[in-house]
């Protein structure tokens, strides 16, 4: 896989020293990180409870970390050889589901060597017992990428290297096609990532090499209706994407090509009004995933930028956190 394939591949899920300075707009505070146990590395998804617990996943195993209120840090799941990446993460509370993705993004090292791809998939664990309770390979060999969930306990999946937005019904193990639209296609490494449903299930769906986000609104009769959001810039990398309380959409930059990973906030999506960025972090090294809950954001950032920067590539960072913005 090409540096530049692989970047996409990591963080959808040019290689330059970043500066450790971090700028952060008026509009959000960074508060205190938490600081992630030794051997955790490049965490990625991501998810919280309303007693404030915190899940977090990592790019390169199957390792889930259970953070409660106090910041005090557990394994909950381990990784097994059906979970063995956790790219994204969203909890089902009312049928105490922890959803995920884990797709092989590196493929799997062999005794002899070589490496293969194992089929990526989507996984269901029991948020009270660690139990295993689905393992879901995507259809027709797609890149599950991210989760949205909606009240029913439905699951809907953006696939990467399909036009396709997947749903899951509630009670089912069988994927079916919510959405497919030739807007969602790309001649780049991937397609759609960001997934995010406002409480009318309206979904908001991002393009991860494209940087470019797309609103799909569900019709009675027919297929979803697909209209394009014409933003002020394309994004470099756009991955996660979550609503803040105000209606306002709070986005993932990786910043792939820049090396400058951002923290945005995208207003005036309503009819009519026309849409806006306010920076709300930047010069982060590759950030991926992110839960808002109330006026507070944890955004995970992999630090796994140094692999691509020459003569540093085995320079494994010595801490990883989860960071932590308050909105104003």
């Amino acid at each position: 896989m090409k540096r530049r394939e692989l970047l996409f591949a990591l963080a959808g899920v040019g290689a330059i020293a970043l500066s450790p300075l971090r700028s952060v707009a008026t509009s959000a505070q960074e508060l205190d990180p938490l600081e992630l146990p030794a051997g955790f590395q490049y965490p990625n998804g991501i998810t919280r409870s309303q007693d404030g617990t915190l899940y977090v996943g990592s790019i390169l195993s199957g390792r889930i970390l259970q953070i409660n209120s106090a910041g005090e840090v557990q394994t909950f799941f381990e990784g097994n050889s059906d979970i063995f990446s956790v790219t994204s993460l969203r909890l089902d509370e009312p049928r105490h589901l922890l959803w995920g993705t884990s797709p092989d993004v590196l493929r799997t090292p062999q005794s002899n060597a070589e490496t293969v791809q194992k089929p990526h998939r989507i996984f269901a664990i029991d948020s009270r017992s660690g139990e295993v309770r689905h393992i879901i390979p995507m259809p027709d060999g797609g890149f599950g990428n991210d989760i949205a969930l909606d009240p029913q306990g439905g699951v809907y999946v953006t696939d990467s290297l399909r036009p396709r937005i997947h749903y899951l019904p509630p009670g089912t193990t069988q994927f079916q096609t919510w959405a497919e639209d030739d807007r969602f296609r790309t001649q780049l490494r991937f397609g759609l990532s960001g997934i995010a449903r406002q409480s009318d299930g309206i979904l908001f769906v991002t393009m991860y090499s494209d940087g470019r986000l797309f609103k799909v609104t569900p019709q009675s009769a027919r297929d979803p209706l697909v209209d394009e959001i014409e933003l002020p810039r394309r994004i470099d990398g756009s991955d996660a994407i979550q609503f803040a309380d105000d209606g306002s959409l709070i986005m993932v930059e990786g910043g792939v090509e820049s090396g400058n990973g951002r923290l945005l906030r995208l207003h005036g999506l309503e009819i009519g009004a026309k849409p806006q960025f306010n920076t709300l972090a930047s010069r982060m090294d590759l950030p991926v995933n992110l839960t808002v809950v109330g006026g507070e954001i944890w955004l995970t950032e992999s630090l796994f930028r140094h692999r691509f920067v020459s003569g540093q590539e085995t320079v494994i960072p010595d801490r990883f956190f989860v960071r932590r913005f308050a909105l104003s």
